[in-house]
Protein backbone atom coordinates (compact mmCIF):
# COMPACT_ATOMS: atom_id res chain seq x y z
CA UNK A 1 0.00 0.00 0.00
CA UNK A 2 1.31 3.42 -0.87
CA UNK A 3 0.76 5.60 2.14
CA UNK A 4 2.24 8.55 3.90
CA UNK A 5 2.42 8.20 7.64
CA UNK A 6 4.64 10.31 9.83
CA UNK A 7 7.02 7.85 11.49
CA UNK A 8 9.32 8.74 14.37
CA UNK A 9 12.34 6.48 14.46
CA UNK A 10 15.83 6.06 15.77
CA UNK A 11 18.31 3.47 16.96
CA UNK A 12 17.51 4.42 20.56
CA UNK A 13 15.19 6.56 22.63
CA UNK A 14 17.93 9.21 22.66
CA UNK A 15 17.98 9.67 18.90
CA UNK A 16 14.60 10.61 17.53
CA UNK A 17 14.15 11.46 13.87
CA UNK A 18 11.04 11.58 11.77
CA UNK A 19 10.29 10.75 8.20
CA UNK A 20 7.50 9.49 6.03
CA UNK A 21 6.65 5.93 5.19
CA UNK A 22 6.28 5.48 1.45
CA UNK A 23 5.03 1.92 1.33
CA UNK A 24 3.51 -0.25 4.05
CA UNK A 25 2.52 -3.88 4.41
CA UNK A 26 1.49 -5.99 7.37
CA UNK A 27 5.13 -7.11 7.70
CA UNK A 28 6.85 -3.75 7.64
CA UNK A 29 7.27 -0.46 5.89
CA UNK A 30 9.62 1.49 3.65
CA UNK A 31 10.80 4.68 5.31
CA UNK A 32 12.09 7.58 3.28
CA UNK A 33 15.28 8.80 4.96
CA UNK A 34 18.80 9.83 4.06
CA UNK A 35 20.07 8.83 7.50
CA UNK A 36 22.51 5.94 7.11
CA UNK A 37 21.48 2.61 8.62
CA UNK A 38 22.96 -0.86 8.22
CA UNK A 39 21.11 -4.04 7.30
CA UNK A 40 20.01 -5.91 10.49
CA UNK A 41 20.27 -2.71 12.57
CA UNK A 42 17.43 -2.43 15.09
CA UNK A 43 15.34 0.75 15.28
CA UNK A 44 12.42 1.88 17.39
CA UNK A 45 9.35 3.10 15.48
CA UNK A 46 6.43 5.23 16.58
CA UNK A 47 3.51 6.12 14.31
CA UNK A 48 -0.24 6.64 14.38
CA UNK A 49 -2.53 4.64 12.12
CA UNK A 50 -5.35 6.68 10.56
CA UNK A 51 -8.09 4.48 12.05
CA UNK A 52 -6.60 4.26 15.54
CA UNK A 53 -6.24 6.91 18.19
CA UNK A 54 -3.31 5.15 19.77
CA UNK A 55 0.35 5.60 18.93
CA UNK A 56 1.96 2.41 17.64
CA UNK A 57 5.35 1.75 19.22
CA UNK A 58 7.36 -1.22 18.02
CA UNK A 59 10.86 -2.26 17.17
CA UNK A 60 11.93 -3.09 13.66
CA UNK A 61 14.94 -4.45 11.82
CA UNK A 62 16.48 -2.85 8.75
CA UNK A 63 15.86 -5.46 6.04
CA UNK A 64 17.36 -3.52 3.14
CA UNK A 65 18.77 -0.10 2.29
CA UNK A 66 17.98 2.04 -0.76
CA UNK A 67 20.94 4.40 -1.14
CA UNK A 68 20.49 7.67 -3.01
CA UNK A 69 23.50 7.02 -5.27
CA UNK A 70 23.10 3.23 -5.54
CA UNK A 71 19.37 2.44 -5.29
CA UNK A 72 18.23 -1.18 -5.11
CA UNK A 73 14.76 0.04 -6.14
CA UNK A 74 15.14 3.10 -8.40
CA UNK A 75 11.40 3.83 -8.24
CA UNK A 76 11.72 4.55 -4.50
CA UNK A 77 13.52 7.45 -2.82
CA UNK A 78 16.51 6.99 -0.51
CA UNK A 79 15.45 5.07 2.57
CA UNK A 80 15.23 1.77 4.38
CA UNK A 81 12.97 -1.25 4.27
CA UNK A 82 11.95 -2.12 7.83
CA UNK A 83 10.57 -5.41 9.14
CA UNK A 84 8.31 -5.14 12.20
CA UNK A 85 9.63 -7.25 15.08
CA UNK A 86 7.11 -6.96 17.89
CA UNK A 87 3.95 -5.44 16.43
CA UNK A 88 0.93 -6.33 18.56
CA UNK A 89 -1.91 -8.33 17.00
CA UNK A 90 -4.22 -5.33 17.54
CA UNK A 91 -2.07 -3.09 15.36
CA UNK A 92 -1.41 -5.85 12.85
CA UNK A 93 -5.17 -6.16 12.35
CA UNK A 94 -5.46 -2.36 11.96
CA UNK A 95 -2.77 -2.38 9.26
CA UNK A 96 -4.45 -5.30 7.47
CA UNK A 97 -7.75 -3.39 7.59
CA UNK A 98 -6.06 -0.35 6.04
CA UNK A 99 -4.57 -2.52 3.29
CA UNK A 100 -7.99 -3.97 2.46
CA UNK A 101 -9.54 -0.52 2.30
CA UNK A 102 -6.81 0.94 0.09
CA UNK A 103 -5.18 2.80 2.96
CA UNK A 104 -4.61 6.51 3.22
CA UNK A 105 -2.93 8.73 0.72
CA UNK A 106 -1.75 11.69 2.76
CA UNK A 107 -1.07 13.01 6.23
CA UNK A 108 -0.76 16.37 7.86
CA UNK A 109 2.33 18.36 7.04
CA UNK A 110 5.26 18.28 9.50
CA UNK A 111 5.00 20.58 12.48
CA UNK A 112 7.23 23.64 12.37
Amino acid sequence: MKAELRVYYGPSQKMVLYGFSVDMSSGGLFLQTETLFSVDEKVMLSFTLPDADKIVNCSAKVAWVNLKDEPKKPDLPAGIGLQFLNLSSEYLMSIQSLLKNDGVKSISKPEK
